[in-house]
């Protein structure tokens, strides 16, 4: 049996350790040391090697059954290397005040400090015995946090190894935003759902960004002072909470009698506003909603449409008000309202003569260009797409012969009209696929609208409500995750006319312009909007689309928090409209309800 005193001395792990101390010895060196002697056929030395190498991480884990299936370890030397390391552990445990107890979200976040700094997201399983003390912590996951990549089997099989009673587990988000994501949220309800099959409750999904965090826990926990993980001896788990956590739909409501009012000039051959399919159109809710406006609001000289998307509110309110104010992000309304709603000079004659020659371009005259290579028989025809490019190329051209409204007028006529043809069901997420597209594209011009005094901004509705002072702001908001930027890249597109490179089978550019409106994020971004808002009255449009089977399709803010927002701001009614709302797809919604809050802010 050699032993160390065998090993030629510039090998003696024991000289080394007298000489330059333990750092200057590897583990095998320091195991050789405590062995004392190998075995027949290895020195310590190499017997030391075997055994760290075949153990590796797990080294500290070894157990006098794993060392015994080594050839020539006997029960006491296994005895020897298991002793020493529960002796190290038991010192070890001491040294750092024996158990670490995770009792709510700050005891979990002192020990991931380190996350805030990462520049890639990570995903921390923090695994807890049945008192809540913690067993182990355990990077899952580095980048992109998925449902489809994050597998409960990844969080769960190193819980059931050790016995854990319980997981916490933790997020980092880069961006410096600690509100969940959808994908975030996905996930929560992916591993809580499978830890209630395994037994092992999920307590709690934080996630960590910069200077805030956001507890799902303390969330769900809200209405109850007490956000410890463990209250009056129950464990909380996320499931039992997200499975009880299901808003309350129904408001209290009031009906009206509904008034006519409409929008102004009906001129044969061209195009009115509201000629457009768009998500959330309100031209069918008009008179509901000017119904309610003329009874409710006293003061009318100025009127505000903060989102104003189609414009058909404000249209109607150029009649009644001395002033209207419109806005919106997305490019293509910006736009529109230039067109329709602008004082800016411009000639009838000649926008209808230059339609005219557009009408008579034909397409086989025509070398293809961005919109007829990205969009040709796809959204549009060939051949229509042609003359589509053709005709956006030539108004860009001839900027400089246009007044800064004939320019929009022509860019809206086209707007207006390739809708009329386009390949959807009345939005740009995707288009049917057919082996023939009809060439339908005629050009027609709009109508645009005398209004008297008008501004029109291109603006985050948030900012823009703090430069404004209005009598009513009329709100309405994006109610789901559709994000009109992207339900309308096409006329985005076409509008700005940069020629962007596209993506996916939709072919959309790189995003822009997204809503928080159409994220968790919306009751927080409604509740600042209302809070800045300067006016004496605010109108907030929204929905009941809560039961949808497309997540895409559900609200984000209930009846109850949008009320109790504006409630904050003053005296608030609720009123409501039975209402068969435009259907951007195949989502069939049952009992369908527009409601309108009408708040007196009493604003000095």
């Amino acid at each position: 049996m050699t032993k160390i005193k065998d090993i030629p001395q510039v090998d003696r792990p024991r000289e080394k350790f007298l000489k330059k101390g333990a750092e200057a010895l590897s583990k095998s060196d320091l195991l050789a040391i405590l062995l004392g002697s190998g075995i027949k056929g290895k020195n310590v030395k190499q017997l030391s090697e075997h055994i760290v190498k075949k153990f590796g991480k797990g080294f500290l884990d070894i157990k006098i059954k794993d060392l015994l299936e080594i050839p020539g370890i006997g029960q006491a030397k296994a005895l020897q290397i298991v002793s020493a390391i529960s002796l190290v552990k038991r010192c070890y445990e001491e040294q750092k005040g024996n158990e670490v107890i995770i009792r709510n979200s700050k005891d979990a976040l002192s020990l991931v400090y380190d996350l805030r700094d990462k520049k890639k997201e990570y995903l921390i399983c923090l695994y807890l015995n049945a008192r809540n003390v913690l067993i182990k912590k355990e990077t899952i996951s580095i980048g992109l946090l998925d449902k489809s990549l994050v597998h409960p089997r990844e969080i769960f099989h190193p819980a059931v190894e050790i016995n854990a009673a319980s997981i916490i587990l933790i997020h980092n988000h880069p961006s410096g935003i600690a509100a969940p994501s959808e994908k975030d949220i996905e996930v929560v309800k992916k591993i809580s759902q499978a830890g209630e099959i395994m037994g092992i409750a999920v307590i709690d999904f934080i996630i960590i960004a910069n200077n805030e965090n956001y507890s799902f826990y303390e969330r769900l926990k809200i209405k109850n002072d007490n956000w410890d993980y463990v209250a009056e001896e129950v464990q909380g788990t996320l499931f039992d909470l997200l499975k009880i956590e299901r808003p309350i739909y129904e408001i209290d409501a009031e009906k009206v009698k509904e008034t006519h009012f409409n929008i102004p000039q009906i001129k044969k051959n061209h195009f009115q506003l509201q000629n457009r399919r768009y998500i959330g159109n309100k031209y069918k809710l008009i008179d509901w909603i000017f119904s309610i406006v003329d009874r409710e609001c006293k003061e009318r000289s100025s009127f505000t449409d903060i989102f104003a998307g189609t414009g058909v509110v404000a249209a109607v309110a150029a009649r009644h008000f001395e002033k209207i104010v419109l806005n919106d992000l997305l490019h293509s309304n910006y736009a529109i309202y230039q067109a329709f709603f602008s004082n800016g000079s411009w000639d009838m004659n000649k926008i209808d003569n230059i339609i005219r020659d557009y009408n008579n371009v034909d397409s086989d005259d025509l070398e293809d260009n961005y919109f007829s290579e990205c969009f040709g028989g796809k959204y549009f025809s060939h051949k229509s797409a042609k003359i589509i490019g053709f005709i956006r190329e030539n108004i860009e051209e001839n900027r400089d012969i246009l007044s800064i409204r004939e320019y929009y007028i022509l860019i809206a006529s086209l707007l207006y009209s390739i809708d009329k043809i386009a390949n959807t069901v009345g939005h740009y997420d995707a288009y049917f696929k057919k082996e023939h597209i009809e060439d339908g594209f005629f050009m027609k011009p709009i109508d645009p609208i005398s209004v008297r005094n008008v501004d029109i901004f291109r603006e985050d509705a948030n900012l823009l409500a703090r430069k404004v002072e209005t009598d009513i702001v009329y709100v309405d908001p994006p109610y789901n995750s559709r994000q009109y930027s992207r339900f309308y890249h096409v006329l985005e597109t076409l509008t700005k006319w940069d020629k962007p490179k596209l993506y996916g089978t939709a072919l959309k550019p790189a995003s822009e312009n997204m809503s928080d409106y159409c994220r968790v994020q919306a009751k927080s971004k409604l509740g600042q909007l209302v809070s800045d808002i300067k006016a004496k009255y605010i109108v907030v449009s929204y929905n009941n689309t809560y039961d949808s089977k497309s997540n895409s399709s559900k609200n984000k803010i209930t009846l109850h928090e949008i009320k109790d927002i504006l409630m904050r701001k003053g005296k608030t009614k609720v009123f409501e409209k039975d209402y068969r709302h435009f259907n951007a797809g195949n989502t069939d919604f049952k009992n369908h309800k527009e409601y309108l809050f009408v708040t007196n802010a009493n604003h000095d």
